[in-house]
């Protein structure tokens, strides 16, 4: 009888990084005191720009469910939402 060496699932063998990973751009994070918000310095000490996030909205779509043959359509009703995401 012969034994196989141990493999990864075949999913999780299809699985590769999407973004190249490296360092961060930031040595240290520290709290500043006026605005309450994080600031991120390199090795040099000099502030680095993180960028900004997006925002989430969700809206609602709405859709009109017909009757059967010879009926008016229903009135319009909510029946998902959409998430977009814009820049601040």
């Amino acid at each position: 009888m012969e034994t196989l060496a141990p493999q990864a699932p075949w999913a999780m063998r299809l699985i590769t990084d999407r973004l190249p990973v490296g360092p961060p751009s930031y040595v240290a994070v520290e709290l500043d005191a006026v605005t309450q918000t994080a600031r991120y310095t390199d090795a040099a000490g000099q502030v680095v720009e993180m960028g900004r996030h997006g925002t989430s909205r969700t809206t609602g779509t709405a859709s009109v469910s017909g009757g059967g043959d010879g009926q008016q359509p229903q009135p319009q009703t909510q029946d998902d939402h959409t998430t977009d995401y814009a820049s601040d």
